[in-house]
């Protein structure tokens, strides 16, 4: 039986990556045999396993024929004349010590995941992002080695696999596993009610690598504060990983994520209601993809342009973030858009990506 571990942003309360997690456990359940599944994260979070089938979280790395990174922005630096200020950041750090002691200490008592040492005989990346590095070049030549030293690599981004390219790493252009065969929940989609107010859901998350990035929020908040033609409501999908934003919203209608009572797909369900999303959250615009709603991605960071060229349907509010521009694009969103042709290249992408994996794994 081959012990194979999953490593991700797992048990931060973070649903696209409790999500990425659910769908990595059913292609490899449905697919490998004689396996031994894990999924490592860095938190204390009793509420992964209950979302696992046959399956169990760890935090602590053990012997293993297969070390998995599973999906998410897994290298990344940001210009250091871009960096947001300090007390944003100790704010963020005051309020995830003082509600959740036990996640913050379990993470500093742990080394970076990027330089800590493995018992793997295999190393393999799938449907991961990389970027950006604003030419550092420590933290480039360091992902370059690890990169290196993968057996297996498949990227869900021209960028990223351009990356990959100017390196010398050889990857495969794949694409994110929430587009695979394996995203099986069947959400029907909800009927276009052109008389009602239109409901859009407001998908923010905390932003402490930039100052340009985080910009997006004071416009935001006034969209929703000010008189409009739109029933607005906010969603936060990692409420452990924004502070700041729960302790603004605390006595707002918000729709929240918790894994400790939420189901994956009863989730899906709420996000269903919306007729459209306003997203600083990549896996916000791609499960509103997945639900042929409207979005238009806040560039917050390069991963949400990136995403609007993989998938062309997608609007993008460009920074410096003008609520005007913001207004516009709201009046231009279709409610009848249709993303079929672009989710079926990114569903082969996806899915030619893990079969090549499969093919690989079987060699071995």
């Amino acid at each position: 039986m081959k012990k194979i571990i999953i490593k991700g942003a797992y048990g931060a309360t973070n649903y696209g990556d409790d999500l990425l997690m659910v769908i990595f456990e059913s292609f490899f359940l449905k697919e490998f045999e004689n396996i031994d599944l894990y999924f490592e994260g860095m938190y204390e979070a009793d509420y992964v396993n209950k979302m696992l089938q046959n399956s169990r979280y760890i935090t602590a790395r053990t012997e293993n024929d297969w070390l998995v990174y599973g999906g998410g922005t897994q290298f990344f630096s940001y210009s250091k004349k871009e960096k947001i200020g300090i007390f944003p950041r100790i704010f963020g750090l005051f309020v995830k010590v003082f509600k959740h002691p036990e996640k913050l200490l379990h993470k500093i008592s742990k080394p970076s995941g990027h330089e800590e040492k493995h018992n793997s005989k295999y190393i393999a990346f799938l449907g991961f992002g990389l970027g950006p590095f604003y030419r550092d070049l420590k933290k480039i030549n360091n992902v370059t080695k690890i990169l290196g030293n993968a057996d297996f690599l498949s990227v869900r981004d021209k960028v990223s696999y351009e990356y990959c390219q100017e390196w010398g790493v050889d990857s495969l252009l794949g694409a994110d596993v929430a587009y695979s065969s394996y995203f099986t929940f069947n959400i029907k989609p909800k009927p276009i009610n052109e008389k009602k107010r239109k409901k859009i859901g407001l998908i923010v998350r905390d932003w402490v690598w930039e100052e340009t990035g985080r910009a997006y929020i004071e416009p935001l908040k006034e969209l929703y504060e000010g008189t409009s033609d739109f029933d607005f409501q906010y969603i936060v999908f990692a409420p452990f990983k924004d502070p700041k934003w729960m302790e603004d919203l605390k006595n707002s209608n918000v729709l929240c994520w918790n894994p400790e009572t939420d189901t994956i797909d009863g989730f899906l369900e709420s996000l269903n209601e919306f007729d459209a999303f306003v997203t600083a959250r990549f896996h916000g615009a791609i499960i509103g993809a997945l639900l042929s709603k409207p979005v238009i991605c806040i560039e917050i960071e390069p991963k949400l342009r990136i995403l609007t060229e993989d998938l062309p349907e997608l609007l993008l509010w460009e920074k410096p973030f003008d609520l005007v521009s913001l207004e516009v694009l709201l009046q231009r969103l279709n409610y009848k858009i249709d993303y079929s042709e672009s989710l079926g290249r990114l569903r082969r992408r996806a899915d030619r990506g893990l079969s090549a994996f499969k093919d690989f794994f079987n060699s071995k």
